[in-house]
């Protein structure tokens, strides 16, 4: 054997050693790392892979800029609708508004709890209109908007559709839209997602357990670090 082919052999042995080692090395990181299973009765609500938002940007009712940035260190509620809307969303944020209250009652802290309405209205829906309407709803609670496309590069994001009835009349056109209600996680990341009808007691129960399943996670991760 040439010292050419020698040195081509010894490479190839290293090679295989290394990936061996890696593979194993994977293979015990997989078999220590703490793994839990959704809780039964939340696997309706959670997402089992969380998804991480991106860049977006929207602007708030007093003309400040909203981003991803502004969805960290914190529970953020997400539903979309428009402040001409008939049922759907004055009745969604008043059961946001009664689930505050009971969690508030249950003595959960929230200061890191948000809702958060996004009008897909922009064109009615202006900085004025939404201050006048969502902290009717609560204080605490942030209307945010955007041009189409700025809205789109945040709907998509989360699967959240709506539609613009151009055959209405022009003064009193209606927008089809989502009724889930989204919830972002204090990493920025999709991570669950509530149905309607949307009743205050199931959403604060669930919302409870939710957070305290994502902190049981946050221990386990940093226990096996």
């Amino acid at each position: 054997m040439t010292r050419s082919n020698s040195k081509i052999l010894s490479v190839a042995s290293l090679v295989v050693v290394v990936l061996a080692l890696v593979i194993l090395a994977s293979q015990r990181m997989q078999e220590s790392e703490p793994v839990q299973q959704i809780p039964e009765s939340l696997a309706e609500n959670l997402f089992w892979d969380p998804v991480q938002m991106t860049s977006f940007t929207l602007v708030d009712f007093d003309n400040q800029q909203y981003g991803v940035d502004q969805l960290e260190d914190q529970w953020t509620f997400v539903f979309f609708g428009y402040t001409f809307c008939p049922d759907i969303c004055p009745v969604t944020l008043a059961n946001l508004a009664a689930m505050f209250r009971k969690l508030e009652s249950a003595s959960f802290p929230m200061a890191d709890v948000r809702v958060l309405f996004v009008s897909v209205d922009p064109e009615r829906d202006t900085q004025e209109v939404l201050k006048g309407y969502v902290p009717y709803f609560d204080p605490r609670f942030l209307g945010v908007s955007g041009s189409k496309s700025q809205l789109d590069g945040f709907t998509r994001q989360l699967g959240a559709l709506y539609y613009v009835d151009e055959d209405s009349p022009e003064a009193h056109y209606t927008v089809s839209h989502n009724s889930s209600v989204f919830l972002i996680d204090p990493q920025a990341r999709q991570y669950a997602r509530f149905a309607a009808p949307h009743d205050p007691d199931q959403m604060s129960d669930a919302f409870i357990r939710i957070v305290e399943y994502y902190e049981s996670l946050q221990v386990a991760k940093t226990s096996w670090f």
